[in-house]
């Protein structure tokens, strides 16, 4: 068993440290079980890694969450290693793990913490979600999103995006990163150099961002420039390409070196940690590059902690990939201590180079407080954002009972907006036979109330709200998802932002519809 430095700051750690030790740190890997397995066991003590993220299928309760992190930590210490970076994806509206029906208060998105006109929201918001995750053992946070969303066909920011605005993302973006870290929790702004101008979705495929160099730094890079300036702990790369930066064809951001040496370290003067988004993503999978090799290829280009997923065994042979380049010199063991002295630095900074072995003695009033759930939902009341009402539709106690259509996506949730309506249940892309059941239905005064995501993903959606306007039923369309969809949607429609749907936003519709506020959210960005 390797045995701790007598005198453990950072400095002392990297020097009692094996190679082996080293390129463990430089991880940061994915689990699927809600316990510690022999699997995830041998990954802490026999390949040292640096850190875990939690995903939704971790996660049952605060408790368990709580034991399960107090363990890990305990594992690590008591196998002579440091501690652990614990990390999880918690951005609020449609990112979060820690969810209300595991336990936990959710916030709404980052695009409706502007839309409530108030940095200080976005800092009280974040300061929340630090203190839920202390109270359970988690240590970091993979958000702000400090992505410029101004391209209304981007289908993974949107929302989650703090506006089209750079200033205003950089503004509401920093709020938030400063209220994890001034509360305990490591920030991570994400995604270098930007993913809102993009079209493809970098799960899936790899995206490019075309732009002259002029235009990024005008742009996409003002919200991470303003968050660098004020410290934050670390960046997250994009799996998208920019050729503006590098000329490489199909090299992503992630395994460029002018981009992240370069373009981050040297001239945008960063000096905290570089983390991957996760490299088992298609982006670059598709690309030619499966997380064994782009691991490597990421650590040369400058990254210092390198994000996996589930899958030990990929788990492994990257480890193994990562060793041998080291021990071949094609990355020098200078680059690794500077990698791995960013991270042993940032875990004393946090008080995680030796976190205490005991069990985790959790409070169940650490999490979702009474007063905690009222301020997400006095938060998603201030985000509602009333685009157009032409006909005076709100509110909804002024007219007969509505029909409520129900797309597939949506079923069952609904209901839980409390109205006296009719419920009408259709798909996605409601066929044409489901479509004249809407028209019929919406006759007789009464208001039709459409959620739509955005056009693209239902366009038989669109034509029907288009209908329901041509035939005289002007509809109320609740617009969760793509606030850049409402240039689509008639004149005549009233169109109502929520930045989402989950709990405290249908908690704030549903008190909205039912007139018991009145809708007072900003637009966060500008229509064409």
């Amino acid at each position: 068993m390797p045995s701790l430095p007598t005198n453990p700051s950072a400095e002392n750690w990297l020097h009692s440290m094996t190679l082996e030790q080293k390129i463990g740190q430089l991880m940061l890997i994915g689990f699927d079980r809600t316990s510690i397995d022999a699997d995830l066991r041998e990954m802490i003590t026999r390949y040292h890694v640096g850190g875990i993220i939690l995903f939704a299928r971790n996660v049952q309760s605060p408790q368990q969450v709580a034991e399960l992190t107090s363990q890990m930590q305990t594992l690590a210490r008591e196998s002579g290693h440091p501690g652990l970076f614990l990390a999880i994806d918690q951005e609020g509206g449609r990112v979060a793990r820690l969810t209300e029906d595991k336990g936990f208060t959710e916030f709404p998105a980052a695009m409706a913490l502007t839309a409530t006109g108030d940095p200080q929201n976005a800092y009280r918001a974040a300061a929340e979600i630090a203190t839920e995750m202390r109270a359970v053992g988690l240590n970091a946070d993979f958000a702000p999103d400090l992505d410029v969303n101004n391209n209304p066909d981007n289908p993974i920011i949107g929302i989650r995006s703090f506006g089209a605005n750079p200033q205003q993302a950089a503004e509401y973006g920093l709020a938030f990163a400063l209220g994890l870290q001034e509360n305990g929790i490591l920030a991570f702004g994400k995604h270098f150099p930007g993913h809102g101008d993009t079209s493809l979705d970098s799960h899936i495929d790899l995206p490019l961002v075309p732009h002259d160099r002029a235009r990024l730094d005008a742009v996409e890079l003002v919200p991470f420039r303003v968050a660098i300036a004020a410290g934050i702990t670390g960046i997250m790369t994009a799996h998208v390409t920019f050729p503006a930066i590098d000329s490489t064809p199909g090299l992503p951001a992630t395994l460029s070196r002018p981009a992240l040496t370069g373009l981050l370290r040297q001239q945008m003067g960063f000096e905290g940690l570089i983390i991957t988004d996760s490299l088992e993503m298609g982006a670059l999978a598709r690309s030619g590059y499966p997380p064994e090799q782009g691991a490597t290829l990421a650590l040369a280009a400058g990254a210092d902690l390198l994000l996996f997923n589930r899958d030990h065994t990929m788990h492994r042979a990257a480890f193994d990939n990562l060793l041998a380049a080291v021990s071949a010199e094609k990355i020098s063991i200078e680059q690794v201590n500077a990698s791995v002295t960013r991270i042993l630095e940032a875990k004393q900074r946090f008080g995680l180079l030796n976190p205490p072995s005991a069990p985790a003695v959790f409070s169940p009033s650490a999490v979702f407080s009474t007063e905690r759930r009222e301020f997400s939902r006095q938060l998603a009341r201030q985000s509602l954002t009333l685009l157009r009402d032409p006909h005076n539709l709100l509110p909804l106690q002024n007219a007969p009972a509505p029909l409520l259509l129900e797309p597939a996506s949506l079923r069952g949730q609904l209901t839980r907006l409390g109205l006296n309506a009719t419920l009408l249940e259709i798909d996605d892309n409601p066929s044409r036979s489901q479509q004249a059941d809407a028209l019929h239905a919406a006759q007789n005064g009464r208001v039709t109330i459409v959620p739509l995501a955005s056009p693209g993903q239902s366009p038989a959606l669109l034509t029907l709200i288009n209908d329901l306007s041509q035939a005289g039923h002007p509809p109320l369309v609740i617009l969760y998802r793509d606030p850049f969809a409402a240039n689509a949607l008639p004149a005549d429609a009233a169109v109502l932002l929520t930045y989402g749907l989950n709990p405290p936003t249908m908690e704030a519709l549903a008190g909205l519809l039912q007139g018991k506020f009145s809708p007072t959210g900003i637009l966060p960005l500008n229509l064409p």
